[in-house]
């Protein structure tokens, strides 16, 4: 399946622009807050800053988005009934939608820490205050925040491929899937948060969270759980249903 050129691709990339734009017009709009503020370790200060709003509510949505965009794309084409008839595993079939899902989810965390660079960079240019110039990039850095991230939607992707798989209007997944997310919100202080995997974005990046270590290390073990079991599920709902497509 191609999904360059399709709304699943072009969400893709507007998610991972519109925070890291945002900043750049509060930078410029406001150097003599922002340049007091950033000036001790504007790299890190900056990258904590945008990701601490991509992981508390545009990532989750956006792994919903995405996960329903691109099996949407099959029904919508009405190619599934193509896909099963071609001499292909059902495994393979199952995992390939699965692979362009994550696929996107990659080029937009590698999109949005490109963007969060250009504008800091453009920022210093337009205002001279800044100091991104004076210090290096924390390359390691944002690779590992890049990684934990990453790591944290596995629950979800795996959760909202299933209903996507299941249901045929594009409504329900993503209503459900949002809907979830929005009982996270409401249940955040919630002291047993790890069995709950729509909040594991918060709980793997939020400061507040960072102070409770076991409840962090309890979340990356039932993210695993609940990634490899809804998968598992899936892949045999696939398999054994009598209606395909």
């Amino acid at each position: 399946m191609k999904s360059k050129g399709t709304a699943a691709f072009w969400l893709t990339v507007v998610g991972a622009a519109f925070i890291p734009i945002v900043s750049f017009i509060r930078l410029v709009a406001r150097p003599d807050h922002f340049i007091r503020a950033l000036k001790k370790d504007p790299w890190q200060m900056f990258i904590n800053d945008n990701w601490q709003a991509g992981a508390f509510f545009l990532l989750p949505v956006f792994a919903i988005l995405v996960t329903s965009l691109v099996v949407q794309t099959e029904y919508k084409n009405n190619t599934w009934k193509q896909v099963y008839a071609s001499p292909r595993s059902i495994l393979d079939i199952f995992m390939s939608r699965f692979i362009v899902i994550h696929t996107l989810i990659l080029l937009a965390f590698v999109l949005f820490n490109a963007f969060i660079i250009i504008t800091a960079c453009a920022a210093n240019l337009v205002q001279k205050g800044y100091n991104f110039f004076d210090h290096p990039v924390p390359w390691k850095t944002l690779f590992a925040l890049t990684a934990k991230l990453y790591f944290s939607v596995l629950a979800i992707t795996a959760i909202q491929y299933w209903l996507s798989l299941r249901f045929r209007n594009f409504i329900i997944p993503l209503g459900i899937g949002l809907a979830l997310l929005v009982t996270g919100f409401m249940i955040l202080q919630w002291d047993q948060l790890y069995f709950y995997p729509y909040m594991y974005p918060v709980v793997f990046f939020w400061p507040s969270f960072q102070k409770n270590p076991a409840l962090v290390d309890k979340a990356q073990v039932f993210n695993m759980i609940w990634f490899a079991l809804v998968l598992l599920i899936a892949l045999w709902d696939m398999a054994t249903r009598k209606e395909k497509g």
